[in-house]
């Protein structure tokens, strides 16, 4: 199996065998607390899905915000959340009912004017945020029927409507948010209408959420579960950088629970009788992807024999074995950049094959035999693969070395226009169900699109405004295609999700959420 080198020269491996050798975690003095306390990589600046949609922030503000509608990844169906129902008045509006005697943490009721106010906000040409064109861009109008009946329209024909009303748009209180001089501080001391409310935050002491008596309405009308209320009192989530230092955090007893933990620390840690290790298939994947725009001025992806050369030096098989846990080594490589589970995820092509001689050949016939340099961006659980993936080039010719960084940096570097080459990771923007988050993501024009091919971006937006699921099928097919064909990226490996935690934590299924957990979703043992 592939060990990762640690900073002290000793495998991860071997690193967390002295840990468990040194010590045992003891008995969670925390279910006398009813408090779970989870370690998260990346510092927690703000709690705001509009904002700040980073999948940390998504895992960690599920609890805290509802949206109008509900997905049940398992009944695979929409649900009303903080709608009591809805109707389709024509191809471009819904008419909303929504439910009564629901109030905010705050005590302020829930009613129409919150949803219009929300709707106009995202919608406002004036607001500026990341992903607002992706994820609201469809938005037209929105009309106040009633105390408790809204009138949504779309500017066009829009597949994923109910989509984005149930994954996209928290609802947050129009009196306290309206009055912000500065939106983006709403998430400092976030208020929502979900089954935990945020007590206290803090950069470098980390977000506790308690649950919330007041949650009553995440149930389907007879009476079983919508979105869960939670079955502990309080969730504490610590931001813990490093991986290492989370393991021993964990084996002392001072926090309950990591993800996206790495298949040599799952292994050792499953020698601790106190652990449990869990792995759990996902929607997410990691991907390859060069500057094939020339947004960076690398130059040499300008060529497709360039990235098909640097996909042919790839050995997937291999590093689906070094990163996929064992439980779920069936877990068929991806061959498409999206997910089969999506509702309109379709593809015909299979993407390049390992074949190390063939990526010389097409370096040797583009003139790039003695190689070139090069640099892989990488954050958070990508950055093992990326440097796997540096000596799989490397063995072909070319020069590359993984540059990880964290979120934030990874980001601004990214929207800079300063990436030569992704090694990056797709959680489908929190496992939402249709595929058109995904495909506008990647293919979209904007700061994230690397390809800059107006073919493909055509094709996104026309599969987003077809209603008939087989033509939206065979068009997002003759988009993945063309991006396949050209070479704009190469799926990785499946990133199914491993999370270690204490015996006396019990999770729970239900979902498709990529950390392979979610806080309400969460009890204590018996």
């Amino acid at each position: 199996m592939f060990r990762l080198p640690t900073a002290l020269g000793m495998s991860t491996s071997l690193a967390v065998s002295l840990a468990l050798f040194a010590c045992v975690a003891p008995a969670s003095a925390q279910k006398a607390k009813d408090t779970v306390r989870i370690a998260v990589e990346q510092p927690i600046q703000t709690i705001d899905l509009i904002y700040d949609p980073q999948p940390q922030n998504t895992l960690i503000s599920h609890n805290i915000f509802d949206s109008l509608l509900w997905y049940d990844d398992t009944k695979r169906e929409f649900g009303g959340l903080l709608a009591q129902s809805w109707k389709r008045v024509d191809d471009k509006t819904i008419d909303f009912t929504l439910k009564q005697g629901i109030t905010f943490h705050n005590g302020s009721e829930f009613d129409a004017d919150d949803v219009v106010y929300i709707m106009k906000h995202v919608s406002d040409p004036k607001t500026n945020f990341r992903f607002k064109e992706n994820r609201y861009g469809w938005i037209d109008t929105v009309e106040k029927l009633g105390k408790y009946e809204v009138r949504v329209r779309s500017k066009d024909v829009y597949a994923p409507f109910l989509q984005s009303m149930a994954v996209a748009l928290p609802i947050y209180p129009s009196d306290l948010h309206e009055k912000l001089e500065n939106k983006a501080t709403f998430g400092r001391t976030p208020i929502g209408t979900g089954p935990f409310k945020a007590v206290s935050m803090n950069e470098n002491t980390g977000v506790t959420e308690e649950k919330w008596d007041g949650y009553k309405h995440g149930k389907y009308p007879n009476g079983s579960d919508l979105k869960q209320a939670g079955g502990v009192s309080r969730v504490h989530f610590l931001p813990v950088p490093d991986k290492q230092t989370q393991v021993a955090q964990l084996l002392v007893g001072n926090i309950e629970l990591m993800y996206e933990v790495n298949t040599d620390q799952a292994e050792d840690l499953r020698k601790n009788a106190d652990l449990r290790v869990l792995a759990y298939p996902t929607v997410q994947f990691s991907y390859l992807a060069p500057d094939a725009a020339n947004r960076s001025g690398v130059g040499v992806f300008k060529d497709k024999r360039v990235r098909l050369a640097m996909f042919h030096a790839i050995d997937r098989e291999a590093m689906k074995k070094a990163f996929v846990p064992k439980e779920l080594a069936s877990e068929p490589l991806p061959d498409v950049m999206c997910h089969k589970w999506h509702t309109a995820c379709d593809s015909s092509m299979k993407p390049a094959q390992y074949d190390p001689a063939k990526a010389k050949a097409l370096l040797k016939e583009a003139g790039l035999e003695n190689g070139f340099d090069l640099q892989l961006a990488n954050w958070g659980a990508a950055a093992p693969q990326a440097q796997l993936i540096a000596g799989y080039l490397r063995a072909v010719g070319i020069r590359a070395s993984a540059n990880t960084m964290p979120f934030g940096v990874y980001n601004k570097v990214r929207d800079d226009g300063q990436v030569q080459t992704f090694v990056s990771f797709w959680d489908n923007g929190g496992a939402q169900p249709d595929v058109s988050g995904t495909a506008r993501f990647f293919f979209d024009p904007g700061s994230r699109n690397y390809s800059d091919d107006a073919k493909i971006a055509e094709l996104a937006d026309l599969g987003s405004r077809e209603l008939d699921l087989e033509k939206r099928k065979a068009i997002y097919r003759e988009a993945f295609d063309r991006a396949t064909a050209e070479g704009f990226f190469l799926p990785l490996i499946p990133m199914p999700a491993l999370v270690v935690h204490h015996k006396d934590v019990a999770l729970q299924g239900g979902h498709m959420s990529p950390k392979g957990f979610l806080p309400n979703y969460m009890s204590w043992a018996k």
